[in-house]
């Protein structure tokens, strides 16, 4: 028997073996993907979806409630803070979020026999440069720079179809409710794109505001001295902080600057109407304050997901003029609209010991604006956000889930989800008309009520 022969056969029996499986797995794999490049695409991102939301959604899921829904209808049957978006409408969210807007840059209540009450007003907005203030209530508009004629905003319905009804660059004129005796006041604006800025510093000498120039993606500081707080005490800044998106966290540090070469030592940070943003602005923000990024500490928060896991996330740690002494005193004013990164950031701050309960000021609302805001209107406590959303994006075709996936626990082991800060906890509560008002009536009043003295 020839050794060389029979090693050949054996060769060419284990050959055809392996051809035999590979041809086998290539028929196998052609038919898989064949299938899925075939199904109809929303079943492809309705099996993506729904397995996204078994694996990480923080809540209990049951996908047979959910056949023959739309996934628009599926993301509805989430928790409120949970949605579906296409790609388009995601495309439109980050873009967003990274401080890309259009509009006039203003939120605001429609009070029946008054008319929009603003509410609040983003940095570098056209309303903003047009003079638009907080508390400004607009009652009327005209179309056109110096139009005749114009509409009485009577309803919220005759003010959002004026605004609606203005194309992108088009000049108009909105007319404010006169106030303590003075004459109405009108301000020429336009619906523009635009790059939001999130922060305002003041002092009672001075006043900055942020700005971006065109396709600028950091902030130039311009000074603003009539908006400057003559009723802050001495030795005090005040910086406000409307979202956590954008270059938030760049433009807190530039005010943090500001503050620090005003010589000042006290610091109120206005959070209220600031319903949160990311976690990572979040903890840009923190990182300014000396005492929270310390050796003993250096912790943002805690998440902890549906599986036990748990993670830790750290305030990053800045250098330079922009950093807080741990000696600064921290006030923080807050109100019903303040939640989730805000509430987080007040977590870090009262955990790392910058921030004592009793200097949070919670706006205590009147009886008019309870009885405008409903049953469900909170006063004298924050919102109550304790949990965090991710979002997951599905390759190729860019659609998005944001679900819920985790409670949150500040460095200290708090969780304040559907509770809040309260006075229970040693905050102070302060008298509050509205959520906002001409001038600022609580911020005032607290300056001459508590910080003054």
């Amino acid at each position: 028997m020839n050794v060389t022969e029979n090693k050949a056969s054996v060769l060419k029996k284990i050959l055809s073996v392996i051809a035999a499986v590979a041809v086998t797995a290539g028929v196998f794999f052609a038919g898989f993907y064949t299938r899925k490049l075939t199904q109809p695409r929303y079943i492809s991102v309705y099996e993506w979806a729904v397995g996204t939301i078994n694996k990480h959604y923080y809540y209990d899921f049951d996908a047979k409630d959910c056949e023959g829904l739309s996934l628009k209808e599926i993301g509805a049957r989430l928790d409120r803070y949970s949605g579906f978006y296409t790609a388009e409408e995601y495309k439109a969210v980050i873009k967003e979020n990274e401080g890309a807007k259009s509009g006039l840059g203003i939120t605001y209540n429609f009070v029946p026999d008054e008319g929009a009450r603003i509410i609040s007003v983003m940095g570098n907005s056209p309303a903003y440069l047009g003079g638009i203030r907080a508390g400004d209530t607009l009652i009327g508009g005209k179309a056109g720079d110096g139009a005749e004629g114009g509409v009485q905003f009577t309803t919220a319905q005759s003010f959002s179809e004026f605004i609606d009804g203005r194309g992108t660059g088009e000049k108009f004129t909105l007319t404010a409710k006169a106030e303590n005796g003075k004459e109405e006041e009108s301000f020429t604006v336009s619906k523009e794109f635009y790059t939001a800025g999130y922060t305002f510093y003041a002092t009672k000498e001075t006043a900055w505001e942020v700005r971006y120039a065109e396709k600028a993606s950091s902030p130039t500081l311009f000074e603003a001295p009539a908006d400057k707080l003559e009723y802050l005490p001495a030795g005090f800044g005040y910086i406000r902080l409307n979202q956590f998106y954008g270059n938030a966290g760049d433009e807190f540090g530039r005010l943090a600057e500001k503050f620090n070469a005003d010589g000042c030592t006290s610091l109120i940070l206005d959070l209220r109407n600031n319903g949160g943003g990311y976690v990572s602005v979040m903890q840009d923000i923190a990182g300014y304050f000396h005492a929270a990024t310390s050796e003993n500490s250096g912790v943002a928060m805690t998440a902890e997901y549906k599986s036990g896991r748990k993670e830790t996330y750290k305030t990053y740690r800045h250098t330079g003029a922009g950093v807080l002494s741990a000696d600064t005193t921290v006030y923080v004013l807050a109100n019903s609209g303040t939640a989730s990164a805000s509430e987080a950031l007040i977590g870090v701050l009262v955990s790392c010991g910058a921030l004592e309960y009793k200097n949070i000021f919670l706006s205590d609302y009147s009886e008019e604006y309870l009885g405008f805001a409903g049953a469900d209107a909170k006063t004298a406590q924050s919102y109550g956000k304790g949990i965090m959303q991710t979002t997951f994006v599905k390759p190729i075709t860019k659609e998005a889930l944001k679900l819920t996936t985790a409670q949150i626990y500040w460095p200290n082991g708090k969780c304040i989800h559907d509770v809040g800060l309260t006075v229970m906890d040693g905050c102070r509560p302060s008298r509050a008309d509205w959520t906002a008002t001409k001038g600022d009536t609580e911020l005032k009043n607290i300056c001459t009520e508590y910080l003054g003295k």
